[in-house]
Formats: structure tokens, C-alpha cells, sequence
């Protein structure tokens, strides 16, 4: 609990956006410059977020019953607005026929598109298939693979 009472204490907290950004910008070109070490300071800041959004999700409960004693059940503390919101609203539209109906359609083409992705994935080169009921011909392709190289953090 100690640990966590020093960085409620740190004096980066009490830079606003702006500055926070700033500070990063002025490492990066540090890094950039003089070198250090980006294997490590990546690992700490994962191992941060990862402590910092635990944290969040275990106070927001806690934070929530407070702001309800706030007045419109928001808060400005520490630079920070923070504000009691609806999020995440779902509609249920399963009572409508029409739309179930709809869906039904929808959901069949999205199967069928998906059994052609699944196909065209195993696919070497352009391949050309007849459908024996109408003669028509379909060309297909193998896609083009494209990904984002990034660095995958564990933290154990």
C-alpha cells in the first residue's frame, strides 16, 4: 500500500495533458539522441499500465458511490474532470419481426462470406471454379496477407 501512496505523491501527476505529452516528447528525443535502454523503460511502463488499470477498474466501483454524492455526480480533482455517464447501452431488437427477419439474412450472408475467406485463405494462386448448376464461372484469389509488427508484453 506504501508503493502506491508514493505515486499518488509524484510530482508528474501534477503536470496536465499537455505537459504530460511534453515530457514524454523530450524522452523520446532523448532516446532518440543519446541512447538508453527502450527494452527496459517499455517493460516498466507495460508492468505500470497493467498495475495503474487494475488499480482503476478495483477504484471505479468505489469512485462511483462518491460521485454520487457530488452535485450532477461529477468531480474536478487533480486536473481531472471526472463524470458519471451511461456507457455501453445495448438495444434489443428481438421483438421485431422484421428486423429478426433481416438479421436472419444478414447473418446467412456473413456465413458465406466467411466460408469464402476461409477458401480463398488456403488458396496458392488464382483459382477458377464452375458451378455445375448454371455454367457460371468464379475467379478467386488468394488475399493479401498484411500485418503490424509490434511487441507482445508479459508480465509475470
Amino acid at each position: 500500500m506504501q508503493d502506491l501512496v508514493q505515486l499518488k505523491d509524484s510530482p508528474l501527476l501534477n503536470a496536465n495533458k499537455d505537459e504530460m505529452s511534453s515530457m514524454v516528447s523530450s524522452y523520446i528525443q532523448e532516446l532518440a539522441m543519446h541512447g538508453g535502454n527502450p527494452v527496459l523503460d517499455l517493460a516498466l511502463c507495460k508492468k505500470y499500465i497493467f498495475l495503474l488499470e487494475e488499480l482503476s477498474k478495483n477504484l471505479t466501483p468505489f469512485a462511483d458511490e462518491e460521485l454520487g454524492k457530488f452535485e450532477n455526480a461529477e468531480a474536478k480533482i487533480a486536473g481531472t474532470e471526472l463524470r458519471r455517464v451511461e456507457s455501453g447501452v445495448k438495444y434489443d431488437y428481438s421483438d421485431n419481426k422484421v428486423w429478426g427477419e433481416q438479421k436472419s439474412k444478414v447473418d446467412e450472408e456473413v456465413s458465406k462470406l466467411k466460408d469464402i475467406e476461409t477458401f480463398a485463405k488456403g488458396l496458392k494462386s488464382k483459382t477458377t471454379i464452375v458451378d455445375e448448376t448454371t455454367g457460371e464461372t468464379f475467379e478467386y484469389f488468394p488475399p493479401v496477407k498484411s500485418s503490424t509488427t509490434t511487441i507482445r508484453v508479459t508480465i509475470k
